[in-house]
Protein backbone atom coordinates (compact mmCIF):
# COMPACT_ATOMS: atom_id res chain seq x y z
CA UNK A 1 0.00 0.00 0.00
CA UNK A 2 2.79 2.36 0.90
CA UNK A 3 4.66 1.68 -2.35
CA UNK A 4 1.50 2.25 -4.40
CA UNK A 5 1.06 5.73 -2.92
CA UNK A 6 4.71 6.51 -3.66
CA UNK A 7 4.28 5.42 -7.28
CA UNK A 8 1.18 7.58 -7.70
CA UNK A 9 2.95 10.55 -6.14
CA UNK A 10 5.94 10.27 -8.49
CA UNK A 11 3.76 9.91 -11.61
CA UNK A 12 1.72 13.10 -11.10
CA UNK A 13 4.41 15.76 -11.85
CA UNK A 14 5.09 14.53 -15.43
CA UNK A 15 1.36 14.94 -16.11
CA UNK A 16 1.63 18.65 -15.35
CA UNK A 17 -0.62 18.63 -12.29
CA UNK A 18 1.50 20.95 -10.17
CA UNK A 19 -0.92 23.62 -8.94
CA UNK A 20 0.16 25.08 -5.64
CA UNK A 21 -2.35 26.75 -3.37
CA UNK A 22 -0.28 29.93 -3.18
CA UNK A 23 -0.32 30.36 -6.94
CA UNK A 24 -4.04 29.71 -7.05
CA UNK A 25 -4.72 32.20 -4.25
CA UNK A 26 -2.58 34.82 -6.01
CA UNK A 27 -4.51 34.28 -9.22
CA UNK A 28 -7.78 34.71 -7.33
CA UNK A 29 -6.55 37.97 -5.78
CA UNK A 30 -5.46 39.34 -9.16
CA UNK A 31 -8.77 38.33 -10.73
CA UNK A 32 -10.63 40.03 -7.88
CA UNK A 33 -8.65 43.24 -8.32
CA UNK A 34 -9.30 43.23 -12.07
CA UNK A 35 -13.02 42.64 -11.49
CA UNK A 36 -13.19 45.39 -8.84
CA UNK A 37 -11.48 47.84 -11.18
CA UNK A 38 -14.00 47.11 -13.93
CA UNK A 39 -11.43 46.22 -16.58
CA UNK A 40 -12.60 44.29 -19.61
CA UNK A 41 -11.24 40.91 -20.62
CA UNK A 42 -9.75 42.35 -23.81
CA UNK A 43 -7.81 44.97 -21.81
CA UNK A 44 -6.39 42.31 -19.52
CA UNK A 45 -5.42 40.09 -22.46
CA UNK A 46 -3.86 43.11 -24.20
CA UNK A 47 -1.80 44.00 -21.15
CA UNK A 48 -0.67 40.39 -20.77
CA UNK A 49 0.32 40.08 -24.43
CA UNK A 50 2.11 43.44 -24.28
CA UNK A 51 4.06 42.24 -21.26
CA UNK A 52 5.03 39.03 -23.04
CA UNK A 53 6.07 40.96 -26.17
CA UNK A 54 8.18 43.35 -24.08
CA UNK A 55 9.91 40.42 -22.38
CA UNK A 56 10.59 38.85 -25.78
CA UNK A 57 12.08 42.08 -27.15
CA UNK A 58 14.27 42.53 -24.06
CA UNK A 59 15.47 38.93 -24.27
CA UNK A 60 16.25 39.36 -27.97
CA UNK A 61 18.09 42.62 -27.25
CA UNK A 62 20.14 40.84 -24.58
CA UNK A 63 21.07 38.08 -27.02
CA UNK A 64 22.15 40.62 -29.65
CA UNK A 65 24.30 42.50 -27.13
CA UNK A 66 25.83 39.19 -26.00
CA UNK A 67 26.70 38.26 -29.61
CA UNK A 68 28.26 41.69 -30.23
CA UNK A 69 30.42 41.47 -27.08
CA UNK A 70 31.49 37.94 -27.98
CA UNK A 71 32.51 39.01 -31.50
CA UNK A 72 34.45 42.01 -30.16
CA UNK A 73 36.23 39.80 -27.62
CA UNK A 74 37.19 37.27 -30.29
CA UNK A 75 38.55 40.03 -32.55
CA UNK A 76 40.58 41.50 -29.66
CA UNK A 77 41.99 38.08 -28.77
CA UNK A 78 42.92 37.34 -32.38
CA UNK A 79 44.62 40.75 -32.63
CA UNK A 80 46.60 40.19 -29.42
CA UNK A 81 47.66 36.68 -30.49
CA UNK A 82 48.70 37.88 -33.94
CA UNK A 83 50.75 40.75 -32.42
CA UNK A 84 52.48 38.31 -30.07
CA UNK A 85 53.33 35.92 -32.91
CA UNK A 86 54.63 38.63 -35.24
Amino acid sequence: MRNNFKNIKTKLPPLGINISWGWLAGLAVVAGLIWADGATISAVVGIYLGYKALRLVMRLFGQIISIVFTAVTIIILITIISLIII
